[in-house]
Order: C-alpha cells, then sequence, then structure tokens
C-alpha cells in the first residue's frame, strides 16, 4: 500500500528545481557574456584591448587631399612604450570604397583634388575639400566616440611653398571645416609640417609597420626615400655623430635611442622634377603650337600620349631660367599640350639634369666605381651631393 507524498515536500521540490534552472541560465548568461567580451578584447596578435581608441589624420599635400582613420590599442602597453595598432581605414575592404576612393594610391586613400594650396582666398575650395573626407571618417568610427576622437590636419610641401600669410588663411579655413564636426580638435593640431618633421614622421611610420622598434637593439632601421608631388624626402640611421650636424636628430622610440640624418628636399617631388622637364624642352624646341597653345614634345611619354597640360610651376622656373640666362622677362605662354615622342637616351638626359635642379640637358654624369665605392661629385649639387654625404656615413651595397 502507497501512502501519498507529502504535499509540502513535492512543493519544495518544485520550488528547487525551478532555483537550479535560474542559476543555470544566469551563470550560462555570465559565460557568454565573458565570452563575448573576451572575444572582443583581443585584437591582432592575440593582444588583450581594455580598451581602444581612434585618430583621425588628413594628410594635405601638393596633390591632394587624403584622410586616414587608425584604431589603437590602449588596455596593453607592447613595443615598449608603443601602443598597437589594429586597424587602418580605408582598408582593402568594399564597404569603406566610395567616390573618394583612389584605387591609383597603393596604400589605399580616400582623396579630394587637387591641394589646399590651391584654394588661397577660397574658403569654399578648402569646404568642399575637407567636408567629404571627415564627413567618410565620422561614418567609420563609433558615434559615442566621436568626441574622444583626435582630428589632425598636416600640410606638407604644397602649403610650404606658400608665402606664409597665405598658408596662414588656408589653415584658418581648415579650422572653421574642422571645428564644425563631432571629433576633437585643437588650434596646434591644424598645422604645415616641417620639411625634417615631414621625412622624421614618414621614417617612423614605416619602421613602425615593420616591427623595427620591437625593443630589439640590434635592429637594423629602413631608410626612406619619400618622393612627393612637391618634395623628397630622404632619411636613414647613422652611427652615432655621424652626418652633418644640421641633419643629424637623435629620437628614442621604445627606451632605444636612434641617430638618423633627415633631408628633405624642395622642388625634387615627382610633379616639380616633371615640371622641370616640361620647361627644358619648351626653352630647346623649336617653337609649336596652336593659337596660344604650345605644343612639347616629350621623349619620357609613349607615342599615343596626347594631353593638355598645366605646368604649375613653370612661372617659378622662368624667373631662375632667365636669370641664368640673362634673358629678358618676357610672358610666355601656360597652356601647353604634351606630345609623346619617345626616345630613352633624351629622356634620360633631361631626367638627370631634372634631378640636379639644372636647366641643362648636357651635364656630366656621375658613376659609382668598383665595388659600389661610390665617386666623389657632391661639387655637381642636387641629389646626387646628398647621396654622396649619406654614402660616406651608412650606405654599402
Amino acid at each position: 500500500m502507497e501512502f501519498p507524498k507529502s504535499p509540502s515536500k513535492d512543493k519544495r521540490f518544485v520550488n528547487r528545481k525551478w532555483i537550479l534552472r535560474i542559476l543555470a541560465a544566469i551563470l550560462v548568461t555570465l559565460l557568454l557574456l565573458l565570452g563575448f567580451h573576451l572575444e572582443s578584447g583581443y585584437g591582432r596578435n592575440g593582444h588583450f584591448n581594455a580598451a581602444s581608441y581612434y585618430t583621425v589624420v588628413v594628410d594635405c599635400g601638393s596633390t591632394g587631399t587624403r584622410v586616414n582613420v587608425y584604431e589603437w590599442n590602449i588596455g596593453v602597453i607592447s613595443n615598449g612604450s608603443l601602443p598597437i595598432l589594429l586597424n587602418s581605414y580605408p582598408d582593402n575592404s568594399s564597404t569603406t570604397k566610395n567616390s573618394l576612393w583612389k584605387s591609383s594610391c597603393q596604400y589605399h586613400c580616400m582623396q579630394t583634388e587637387p591641394g589646399l594650396d590651391k584654394f588661397v582666398n577660397d574658403s569654399s575650395g578648402v569646404r568642399n575639400s575637407l567636408e567629404p573626407l571627415i564627413a567618410w571618417a565620422e561614418n567609420v568610427i563609433p558615434r559615442e566616440m566621436h568626441r574622444e576622437t583626435p582630428v589632425f590636419v598636416l600640410a606638407t610641401a604644397g602649403l610650404r611653398r606658400l608665402p606664409g600669410s597665405d598658408a596662414v588663411r588656408v589653415l584658418e579655413d581648415v579650422e572653421v571645416v574642422v571645428k564644425g564636426h563631432s571629433f576633437m580638435c585643437r588650434k596646434s593640431w591644424i598645422r604645415v609640417l616641417s620639411g625634417r618633421e615631414e621625412a622624421y614622421y614618414g621614417w617612423v611610420a614605416l619602421n613602425y609597420k615593420m616591427g623595427r622598434f620591437d625593443g630589439y637593439q640590434g635592429d637594423r632601421t629602413f631608410g626612406i626615400l619619400d618622393l612627393g608631388g612637391s618634395s623628397l624626402q630622404i632619411v636613414v640611421e647613422v652611427d652615432n655623430g655621424a652626418g652633418d650636424d644640421s641633419h643629424v636628430m637623435t629620437s628614442r622610440i621604445s627606451s632605444i635611442e636612434h641617430n638618423i640624418v633627415a633631408y628633405s628636399l624642395p622642388a625634387f617631388g615627382l610633379n616639380e622634377a616633371f615640371d622641370r622637364t616640361v620647361l627644358m624642352l619648351r626653352n630647346s624646341q623649336i617653337a609649336e603650337g596652336i593659337g596660344s597653345v604650345s605644343i612639347i614634345r616629350h621623349p619620357c611619354l609613349m607615342s599615343t600620349f596626347a594631353q593638355n597640360y598645366t605646368c604649375n610651376s613653370c612661372s617659378a622656373f622662368d624667373a631662375t631660367y632667365q636669370k641664368n640666362h640673362s634673358q629678358p622677362n618676357e610672358t610666355k605662354p601656360r597652356s601647353l599640350r604634351l606630345i609623346g615622342d619617345p626616345d630613352w637616351e633624351q629622356c634620360k638626359e633631361i631626367a638627370i639634369a631634372s634631378s640636379m635642379n639644372s636647366s641643362n640637358t648636357k651635364v656630366p654624369h656621375p658613376n659609382a666605381g668598383k665595388d659600389c665605392e661610390a665617386s666623389s661629385f657632391s661639387h655637381i649639387g642636387g641629389l646626387y651631393g646628398i647621396f654622396d654625404r649619406l654614402w660616406n656615413v651608412s650606405w654599402r651595397c
């Protein structure tokens, strides 16, 4: 004969089961939250991200204005005292691409053209260049982090070559645009970099990317040749005390001291160097033209090339050429049309002349001697003198 179970015991058993189920559900929820936290907290290379932050850098070059967004880890110190770069944008993903995407940029960039140096006393031109870039950065960065995200607007050779008052006016227009957005900004973060600063930051960026600041005393750093539109930067690390004192700088990164030689050469960027070749050809060729348009046959361009060309630097080069050749200050047309007329030997001559900032294509060609020991040709000037000095302090084949 079975006796009926006590109702009070049965009720206690049911209540205990519900309590266990609730506790299990809470535990599972906590584990899921912990797992999500850990998963989102680990960045590249397995480093834990206690937190991350963003920076926006607007690069105002001579040929265009570009924007990059960087996400950094600040939870764990890595590489000595250096933060960990988690992500940089734009990247290869289709989500970052829009009408500003320039596939011709090997490092991926969102860009507007031309450079800001073309917008002196033109506030609307500055605004039209910057607005789409900053708006794009705002879409990349989570909205709740906008107020904590600094934006740096750094101009290079395009604005460096302007008279100081003109550069100031352009930067004031830039400040108005930037402060109309949600990012954190200070006036001192909107400025023109000196040539040495530009060279140094390029060297730091390359060697950080290549892992050369990981804290090993014996690691050799990479030198750079940074060919911009208007200027050329050359940077290389040297032995203690080597090199020209006016170009040597000391930098301590990850507790290691680096002595580097940094040169910035105005007018040796790709566009200005090419403008010099155009001017040399214009002054040496028999005049051809249609109306006010001068036709220039260029030996470095393929035979199918035919295009109108604006020589932005020709006015400055003209003044130097006329002074050196005692020519009267005559007015020459700025409207040009380039026609490809390939001739390798002539192309090589004008390229060498341009690299030495010469208006004469018939110049001696310096050569490297036996076992890569460079001959002395610093008297020629231009790039060759600098390479000669750098070779003596650091370079060997």
